[in-house]
Parts: structure tokens; sequence; C-alpha cells
């Protein structure tokens, strides 16, 4: 009985010390593809490759890559930081990153809160080569009949005698004659490289095609595949699935406008509460030593926002805006004043707002040392006057009417998508 108590207060205890954050894995290399999970202080590496053995959806880049990454990195480009102290992804986001990541390192050790982490893809060397082969063999029997060392054995050409002896064995001697018309007759040798080139064209293509990752199916072949089809609501909340994608910096440009338009009750209130001078200048690209390029050490972790406005007035030429736990205290802050006496769909929506775009919303001390940053890099007096029809373009631009989209799309809508 007392070894029983004691299991279940060590127990208690763990679950205790077990706290949880939000990071993102971008899936096929694809900057508008970087997913929100929610994983635990106890989360490994290693663990995430639950999520590629679980979805059934291809996540590689292309067919050109193994099915499961062999790795994970963690992005240490610095991003954007917002507004409102959110950070965003930035273009260099897969450029400047760490190195490969022991499996069985915790998570927690390595990221800072909404971090982006990078699987690491193997490309399929065979698949590459073997795909290529078939296009350069599929050209060769192109190749015009005046100059082909084998005349005769373009592969269109016996797809069709295939299928006009199918036409006959089947009781339809004349759309087998139909098919065959054409083939009998001479082509001139200017027909014949364009339709060379045509071909030329279309392997082009197919290639492109197949390299961009347009056709990116979990397997090639289904059959004696072992991937899973389905998945259920319990197992994407196992591995951390929360249905948001990560903005980026365009579309949280577009968000933030027409936020904030709606917020003001419509352009012309905007306009004079000063907006449009906020949006000129909105949000900053942060640079090396900042942002998600901070090092995540213990000096670093302990480091207050105090610090950072103390920092800020003392050397506002070099001032760097570190990350420290402080300041992602803050904004759950924020989130917590906001989230309060709110249920439901308003409750949801406002988490993945925050997940999707941040909140738009924020603390004076965050807005002070934002303020500091920004006037290291942004020059106001370099703005240009203001014009006396900007408000008109920008209402030809944005009419009052229009909604903005509070967020993506529901854990549930996005669990039918992945079934689908």
């Amino acid at each position: 009985m007392e070894q029983q108590i004691k299991k279940d207060q060590e127990l208690s205890q763990e679950s205790e010390d077990i706290a949880f954050l939000d990071v993102y894995i971008r899936f096929n290399e694809d900057n508008e593809k970087d997913y929100c999970f929610q994983i635990n202080t106890k989360t490994t590496f290693k663990d995430l490759y639950k999520i590629f053995n679980t979805l059934p959806i291809s996540l590689r880049p292309s067919i050109f890559y193994e099915s499961k990454p062999i790795g994970f990195k963690k992005s240490t480009s610095p991003g954007y930081l917002t507004e409102d102290g959110n950070f965003l992804f930035d273009e260099e986001a897969t450029k400047i990153t760490s190195s490969i990541i022991p499996q069985e390192e915790l998570i927690n050790n390595h990221v800072w809160p909404g971090q982006l982490i990078l699987p690491v893809w193997e490309f399929n060397y065979f698949s590459y080569y073997s795909v290529i082969s078939l296009l350069l063999v599929w050209l060769y029997t192109d190749l015009p009949d005046f100059i082909s060392p084998t005349p005769g054995i373009c592969l269109t050409n016996q797809f069709t005698k295939g299928l006009a002896s199918i036409a006959t064995s089947f009781g339809y001697p004349n759309l087998s004659d139909i098919l065959l018309k054409d083939l009998n007759d001479e082509v001139s040798i200017p027909l014949q490289c364009i339709f060379f080139a045509f071909h030329l064209i279309k392997c082009f293509f197919i290639f492109g095609f197949l390299y961009t990752g347009v056709f990116n199916p979990i397997k090639i072949w289904r059959f004696g595949s072992s991937v899973k089809l389905d998945v259920s609501k319990d197992e994407l909340i196992k591995l951390g699935w929360t249905g948001t994608k990560k903005a980026t910096i365009d579309e949280y440009k577009d968000y933030y406008r027409d936020y904030k338009i709606q917020q003001h009750g419509g352009m012309i209130p905007a306009h004079q509460a000063g907006l449009f001078k906020t949006i000129r200048h909105l949000g900053i690209e942060l640079k090396q030593g900042e942002g998600y390029n901070t090092e995540l050490t213990k000096s670093t972790m302990l480091t207050t926002m105090n610090d950072l406005i103390e920092e800020s007035e003392k050397n506002p030429e070099t001032f760097k805006l570190k990350l420290n736990y402080e300041w992602f205290a803050e904004l759950g802050l924020v989130f917590a004043q906001l989230s309060e006496n709110k249920e439901g769909k308003e409750l949801s929506d406002l988490i993945k707002q925050f997940r999707r775009y941040g909140l738009l919303t924020t603390t004076s001390k965050i807005t002070k040392i934002i303020k500091e940053r920004k006037e290291r890099d942004i020059d106001l007096s370099l703005d240009p006057p203001e014009k006396v029809n900007e408000l008109t373009e920008l209402l030809k631009e944005n009419p009052e009417d229009k909604e903005p989209i509070v967020a993506d799309v529901s854990v549930d809508e996005k669990i039918e998508e992945v079934k689908e």
C-alpha cells in the first residue's frame, strides 16, 4: 500500500513538472506550411517521427526525396518581429539553421517557444535518375524518323496500334481503321520537328510537375503499402496537432491592416488614428544575434524585460532584441487577459489568431522595447509627406465592408481534409 502511495506521489510530481509549448514544423519544405504542434517538456526529437508515421499525407518536398526525414534541425534565422511583439519566420528560415540535433535530446532544451523545426530530407537518387531515364527513353522513341537510328518506334504510335488491336478483337474494325489511318500517312520533316518540340516541352513540364512537388503522393504504388489511410481525432491530439499554420509576413500585414480597420470602425477613423503611418513601418526584420538567433543559454533565458529596456536606452545604436522567457511570459499575460470570460468559438478564434498571426495587442514594456528597436533601423524623418489622396486610394483597394479572416480552419475541418 505504501509503495502504491509513493508511486502515485511520484507520478503526480512528474505531471506537475510537465509544461506545454508550441513549436512549428515545416511540411513539404514550403514556407506556407509551417504547422503548429503543442508538445510538452518531455518530448524528444525522436517523438516527432510519429507525425510522419501517422498523418496520411505526403510531407516530403517531392517524390525525389525519401518519405520520412532522417533528422531535425531548428531554424536559427532571427525572424520578423510583429508590431505587438510576436515572431514570424522570414525568407532565411531554411538558410540559417543548426546542425541535426540528436534524436534523444529534449526539444524543450533546444528551442524557444514558437521556434521553427525543419525536417531534414534525404534525396532519393534512384527515383530521380529513374524518372530522368524514363523521360529520355520516351524522347528517344519520339525522335523524328529522318534522324532516328531506329525509326518507327514512337511509343505514342505503339500505344495507338495496341488500342487498334484491342478494338479489332472486340469487333470494332471501323474504330481500328480510324485509329490507324493517321499512322499510315506520311509526315513532312518540318511537321516531325514540330511534333518532337512539343514532346520535348511535354517532358520538361512533367519533370517540373514532379520536381516541384505538385504531384507528391505518399507512395507511387499503393499495392503492398503499409501507409495508414485514416487517422482519428484522438491520434491527432496525441501528436500535438493544432490545425493552425503560421502566417507569412505578407499574410500578417494584410491581416493586421484589415483587423485594425475593422477595430477602428472603418477606413476614415483608422486613418485619423494614424493607422496608415503605423502600417508604413509595420514590424521589423531582425538581424543576427536577435530573435530566434538568440542562443538558448541560462544567461539569456533569465534576462528580464527591464534588462532589455535598460540596454535599449544605454546603447540605442547597437541594441539587439535578444529573447528571454519573460518576453514569452509577457505575451502569455496578454493572452490570459484577452481570453478572460471567453469560451467556445470566441476562445477558439483567439487561440488560432495567437498561433497564426500573434496577438494584435500588447503591453507597455513590449511596446517600448519595439519602439527603441525600430528607431535603430528606421529613420522616420525620411518618410514622404502624407498624400492628399492616400485615403481615397486605400478606400478603393480596401472596401470598408471587407471582413478579415479571423484564423485558420478548425481542427475538425482539418481532420476531414487530412482524411480526404
